[in-house]
């Protein structure tokens, strides 16, 4: 998944480790409507379904 941004990853890691929109958005000074944006975006990037699936696929990349 070589076309995600640096903040993209990181939202990726942070939902992998179970956080949610609203703690994902204290931790990086953003609104929780950003990081849904970032999310629905990483989803279209990566032409998966939700967030679980994509998460796998990260992970089998090596991504995380």
């Amino acid at each position: 998944m070589e076309n995600l941004k640096e903040k993209e990853k990181i939202i990726a890691g942070y939902t992998a480790k179970g956080m949610t929109a609203r703690q994902i958005a204290d931790a990086m000074c953003l609104s929780p409507e950003t990081i849904k944006w970032y999310r629905k975006r990483m989803l279209s990037k990566a032409n998966a379904t939700n967030m679980a699936e994509l998460i796998a696929m990260l992970k089998d990349e090596g991504v995380l």
